[in-house]
């Protein structure tokens, strides 16, 4: 199980550097599913901070409404972010 997370980590660093606008659409899916997934899990073993946290990354990742923001050093740091809620995180799931 923890390799949904260090897979949607990889992908959201990966997503901080230049890549096609594909890449991205593709990122929105993964993630947003990835996210809702993490936040069922941590609100299953009674961690509410980080389901809303992963609830948060799915609203921001949602593919069915984008969130269109045109600044790619903002989205840099939100892809850097939430990478890094995956990494932290997958230490307190146990598996």
């Amino acid at each position: 199980m923890k390799i949904i997370w260090y897979i949607s980590a990889g992908l959201l660093f990966l997503g901080a550097v230049s890549m096609p606008s594909g890449y991205y659409e593709l990122l929105r899916w993964v993630i947003c599913a990835a996210a809702v997934f993490a936040a069922y899990t941590n609100y299953s073993i009674d961690k509410s901070t980080w389901a809303i946290s992963f609830g948060v990354v799915a609203l921001i990742f949602n593919p069915f409404v984008p969130l269109y923001l045109y600044d790619k050093f903002l989205w840099m740091v939100i892809d850097i972010s939430a990478g890094l809620m995956f990494v932290i995180n997958s230490k307190e799931i146990k598996d």
